[in-house]
Parts: structure tokens; sequence; C-alpha cells
């Protein structure tokens, strides 16, 4: 069903090109705002993989979602509620998609073994040394299996937003070193494809309450330690249990011990199980300390990219703007960042000390700032031991990878201010599929109010930053008078206020967008995006005759005396961020052999 245009590379090949980062050695090229060093010698073009979405050929896509990705809840006699279709940008695109349902709120092994299984069928079986280290059980619900005939002749394409890409990889790497015993290959999968993964784990965790450098312990008196609890609770009432669905009690027996499990009432309460003690779940997973386990620890335990496999990343930017106060971010104002205001606010300002910087994080605090909402830029890069083929920053959907023939066996690395742009992840608005929310969304006062807002936007965006930034720098002028004060120093002069309400004023020449970091391609991204354009340009006589016409007017314009040579000059290097023609040689030959009249004439016929 599935094949590859060329020779595939030997697995020695791969492995003699990889290099790994020490376990203890500081990641020097993790420099805030720096982007994935690129393999120049993946340009070499050695084989091509094309992605089928759609018609009888179509590739066989899995849908993975990410942490606490409840969509529906079960009400009591088996029917369910959808709360949100957080796949419905997706299916818009994907012809008949399958969505697995891992536990939400499981490790990333764990719910890559149940992944296994929904697709593959079977009873899930988590491994015996893996059950018998984190102290669960070894077997797991049953499923009758999605593509019971998956095979590397039969490929998946698996697609994961958030916390399910790497699940989606964490799952290949498991059938690339054979751990569920039944000759499974890396191979297996075609493709992944990450939205917003935090490849280099959160800095969350530690603010929410996980003790940093402990991997696993969580501050009795924390907001994480309160969540645990209330999962805890969850999984003892059966009824709630089925109502949330975690899917926790197969395995840890979280239940009460009326119902068979192991928890009492206060044990549920206080959080107090193997689940929250042991380390196997979301949160160590999540963390900084958990990632590096999967790319600086053990040989065995590190992800190799399988050479015959396409990997996408789209890196969410654009969702916050950077002080030039005190250079925390804070998020912008937009419908689709409200619900995760208060998280991207606390993501953009999270110091932690000395000490955690150098030994868990390994570098500064504030590369984890910038974020798009829940999760930081900086995270959704790949692991650093992973090779990256172009980093492209798109503007339309034409230069989207996913629709494009691909080299397998490293990153494409995009990165993505405004999901409309992109073809898989419509920037829809959050929970606006609901039955409910579209029923408030037509009242005639609620939609007048929307357009209100939708139209100022800017505006709005405009003054909450002079505000923010004005107010940091009264913080920050009081702050430095206190400390002056108890100090026992003289008070600074009256001539330091005039410079605070002088430069307040200053704020008014600033704009919005000076304070958003703008990604740009890498030269191989340039080039990918420069070759996509000259397809399209080539495939297109419309377009063509478009660029050819805005090119002769540019001549005329710079002949008549009103434009310079240089601006010409500029106009065709802006290509193709302003989307004008290429100096190779198709499109000299073009434009030198075939005039505008000429091509009419031949469009006519």
């Amino acid at each position: 069903m599935f094949s590859f245009r060329t020779k595939k590379s030997t697995p020695q090949q791969y492995n003699n090109n990889t290099s790994y980062q020490d376990d203890d050695e500081p990641y020097l090229a993790e420099v805030y705002g720096a982007m994935p060093v690129v393999d120049n010698s993946l340009l070499v073009e050695s084989k091509e993989v094309s992605l089928n979405f759609e018609g009888k050929d179509r590739d066989t896509v899995v849908l993975v979602p990410g942490l606490l990705g409840l969509d529906r809840i079960t009400l009591p006699g088996g029917k369910q509620w959808v709360i949100a279709d957080n796949w419905s940008d997706v299916k818009d695109i994907v012809e008949d998609p399958f969505i697995s349902s891992p536990s939400p709120l499981s490790s990333i092994h764990d719910r890559a073994v149940e992944l296994y299984y929904q697709v593959k069928g079977g009873q899930v079986d988590y491994g015996l040394q893996h059950s018998y280290q984190f102290c669960h059980n070894q077997f797991g619900a049953t499923y009758e299996g999605f593509m019971p005939r998956w095979n590397p002749d039969n490929p998946i394409v698996l697609i994961g937003k958030g916390y399910g890409a790497t699940t989606a990889l964490y799952l290949q790497h498991l059938l690339s070193t054979n751990f569920f015993g039944q000759h499974t290959s890396g191979r297996m999968v075609k493709a992944v494809i990450c939205l917003s993964a935090p490849h280099r784990g959160s800095t969350l965790p530690y603010w929410l309450g996980l003790e940093a450098g402990s991997k696993c312990i969580v501050n009795p008196l924390s907001l994480l330690q309160l969540f645990l609890s209330f999962i805890h609770v969850v999984c003892y009432f059966a009824c709630l249990d089925r109502l949330f669905s975690f899917h926790l009690n197969d395995k840890w027996n979280l239940s009460s011990r009326k119902g068979g499990g192991e928890q009492s009432i206060w044990s549920a309460i206080s959080a107090r199980s193997k689940f929250a003690y042991f380390g196997d779940n979301f949160l160590v997973d999540l963390s900084v300390e958990g990632a590096r386990m999967r790319y600086a620890g053990e040989e065995k335990d590190k992800h190799l990219l399988d050479p015959d496999c396409v990997y996408i990343n789209y890196i969410t930017t654009g969702s916050s703007w950077r002080s030039k106060i005190t250079g925390h971010y804070w998020p912008r104002l937009t419908w689709r960042n409200l619900p995760t205001a208060l998280i991207s606010t606390i993501l953009g300002q999270y110091k932690m000390s000395p000490d955690v910087e150098q030994h868990v994080l390994r570098t500064s605090s504030s590369t984890f700032w910038e974020n798009d909402g829940t999760l930081s830029v900086y995270s959704q890069q790949p692991p650093p031991h992973q090779r990256v083929q172009m980093n492209i920053a798109i503007t339309e959907k034409l230069f989207d990878p996913v629709e494009h023939e691909l080299t397998p066996g490293a990153w494409y690395n995009i990165y993505v201010e405004n999901r409309s742009n992109t073809v898989l992840f419509d920037d829809e608005p959050f929970l606006a599929t609901l039955p409910l929310v579209e029923q408030i969304l037509e009242v005639n006062i609620v939609k007048r109010f929307g357009e209100y807002l939708s139209k100022n936007t800017d505006n709005f965006e405009y003054y909450y930053i002079i505000l923010v930034e004005f107010l940091e720098r009264q913080l920050c002028y009081l702050g430095s008078k206190l400390t002056i004060k108890s100090s026992g120093d003289s008070v600074a002069d009256i001539e330091d206020i005039e410079y605070v309400t002088s430069t307040a004023k200053s704020f008014l020449m600033n704009v919005a967008s000076d304070r958003i970091e703008k990604r740009t391609s890498d030269k191989a991204g340039e080039e990918w995006c420069r070759r996509v354009n000259t397809m399209e340009l080539m495939n297109s006589p419309s377009k063509m005759l478009y660029y050819i016409n805005n090119i002769q007017k540019l001549y005329a314009t710079v002949e008549n005396g009103v434009g310079s040579s240089q601006d010409l000059t500029s106009f065709k290097d802006d290509f193709p961020t302003n989307g004008l023609i290429p100096s190779g040689p198709m499109f000299i030959k073009a434009r030198h052999k075939m005039t505008t009249e000429d091509y009419r004439t031949n469009v006519q016929q």
C-alpha cells in the first residue's frame, strides 16, 4: 500500500551519523532564541515520502490526544456528553482518522503501550520489568484493535497534540526496540506530526509544586498536591471514575477497598498511593528532568529517529510578547489566549533559583519564558541529539511541508505564529464548536460585541502593553527606592521621578509588534519556500501571468523615473516573502523568451 522511491539507508549508517549529549554536560547550544543546529549533510536528497490524507490510497492516520485531553464525559446510563471537539480542524483534512484514547494522566510509557494495543488489538501489557519497577499491574484493558494487520508494510501516521505528540514518539521508540515482542519495527510508523510537543519538558510542574531535583516529590502545600487529591477522589468513587474516565484503576487500583481497590477515603484525600509516589505519571514526564531522561539518560532509553519516517514539528509562537522593562512575557489579547492567560503569565516570568538553573534546567529560567499559552517555545524544540532538516517560519499554507514530498529521518521544524496558516491545525476559537457556545455566540448582542472587539483588538493590545510596561517601570522604581532606603543611603533626586513620568509618555511611540519575537526560516528553509513557490508558479498559469505583469509594471515605473533600480532589486530579493518571482534559470528563460502578449495568446488558445 505504501512504498518509498529510493533505496533505504542501513541502520549502521544511521547510528554512525548520530551524535549524543552527555548527561552531565551543559547544553552549550541551548541559547535563548537560537534555533536548533541543522545538519547540512541531510540537505542531500536521498529519498522522499509524501503523505496522503484523502482518497482510496490514503494513509492510515491515528490521532493522539494530549494531557487531560477529555473531549466527552460519560453520563449515567452510558450516554456521553461532548465537551469539545479537539480534532475538528484535523478531521476537516484527514479522511476517517482513528481517535485514540490513552489514559489522560498516565506516564508516556503507559500511554504509548495503551496506544499500541488500541491500534493493534489485544490485552494491554505494560511489561514485566516496567510494572515491577513502578509497582503497578502488568496487564490492563483489552481492545479489539483498529488495525489488526498493522506491520512495517502497512504503516500508520501519528498526529499528536501536546503530551500526545511525545506519546506518539515514545510509541515508535518501543516499536524500534521490539518492546512488545512481536517483531515490531520503527518502520511501522510512516510519519509523526507534532503540535506544541513538550520535547524538552516544561517548568510548569515546578511552579505547581513538584520539587526540583527530586523527579517525583510533590510539595504537600501546593496546587499540584490539590490536583492529585482530586484525581484520587475521582478514582475512589466508581460513579466519578465513569464520569471522567481517567483510566487509572486498571493498573493502580485507586478505587475503594469495597470496590476491589486499595484506597481508603483518607489515602484518597491525601493522595497517598503508588501512582503519586513512584514517579510513573504525567507530572514527571512533563517536567524538564523527565524529558531529559528520554534524550540524555541511558543509551537504551534514547529515542533515535527512524531513517524511513517523516518527522514534522509545529512550534507555536506569537502568543506572548516580551516586556522591554523586565524581560517578562505576557499573553497577547486574543480570544484563543483568554482561557490560558493565567498559565501564560506564570510561565512568562517564573524564575528558579541559580542552583536549580544549573543542575536541573541547565540554562537560564528566561529561556522558558516565551510561551504559547501552556508551553514554552523552547520546550517545543526537538531534543539536542536528534537531527533537524530545516527550520521554516510559514506565513501561508502553501509552504506547509505536510502537503509536499519530504525527506525522512530528520525533523522539519515549522514555526507557526498563526495556526490558520497550517494545513492540519486551523486556528479555531476555544470551545467554539460546542452547541451551547454556538448558541451564545449567535445572540445579537454577543455577536456585535465580538465584532467590536475583533475590529479594535490592535488598539486594545496597544494600550494593554503600554499599561503593563508602565506599571512594571513604577514597580521597579519603587523597588529601587526601598532598596536605597533600607541600605541607609539618601533618597534619589526628584529628577528620577521626572524621568519615570517622561518615559511613560514615550511609550506612545512604541509599536506592539516590536515586543513579539519573530522567527525566520534558516537557509535550508528559505530554499524550501523558494522551491515550493517556484513549482506553484510553474503549475499555475494565472499566477505566472500575475507576477510577470507585476515585474513589467515595476520596470515601467523605474524607466519613468518614479522608482529606483534599488527598489527593483529589493523587490526581487524579498521573494518568497512577498510572493515574487525568483531569479532562477526557469524564470529567466520564461521572462526573456516569452512576452506578456505571447503568454495571453497561448492561454487563450
